[in-house]
């Protein structure tokens, strides 16, 4: 996470990579954790990330859970280094093709962001998402969406 500034540099350059650290499958349940890091040369930000995830099939619904912890500075001339871990839980229905995501994340020195989502699709090219953020708070928001795509 340290470094020389990048605008001392006339031509910065910007890494990435995103490493498959474990990735297990068996029949009803599915591992994979990624190890993300990315410097960008031109403004300074830079971040490292380690990505978790494990599906499982249960009898009629899908599991999924995602963990996600980073370490990123903005810049390199800031010195403060900040800290971003977030879960979620998703249960879908294939029979249904109806989905409920419930999601919190935090960043040091700020509060607990939530949110619960309700997708459902309609036919394979138009799919229906409500969601609130913060649900439980007088800064909650409501969220109602619809998309349509079509491929050919």
């Amino acid at each position: 996470m340290r470094g020389p500034d990048p605008a001392v540099f006339g031509d910065p350059v910007s890494l990435w990579a995103d490493l498959r650290l474990a990735e297990q499958s068996k029949p009803r349940v599915k591992r994979a954790t990624h190890l993300k890091a990315r410097i960008d040369g031109r403004s300074g930000k830079r971040s490292v990330s380690l990505d978790n995830s494990v599906t499982r099939r249960l009898h009629t619904l899908d599991t999924e859970l995602r963990q996600n912890v980073s370490v990123f500075k903005e810049a390199a001339s800031n010195r403060n280094t900040r800290l971003r871990a977030s879960q979620s839980v998703k249960l879908s229905s294939p029979a249904t093709r109806t989905a409920v995501t419930a999601r919190a994340s935090r960043t040091d020195g700020e509060s607990w962001q939530t949110s619960i989502a309700l997708e459902q699709e309609l036919r394979k090219s138009i799919r229906l998402v409500a969601s609130v953020e913060n649900p439980g708070t007088r800064n909650r928001a409501g969220r109602v969406s619809a998309r349509y795509r079509y491929s050919w």
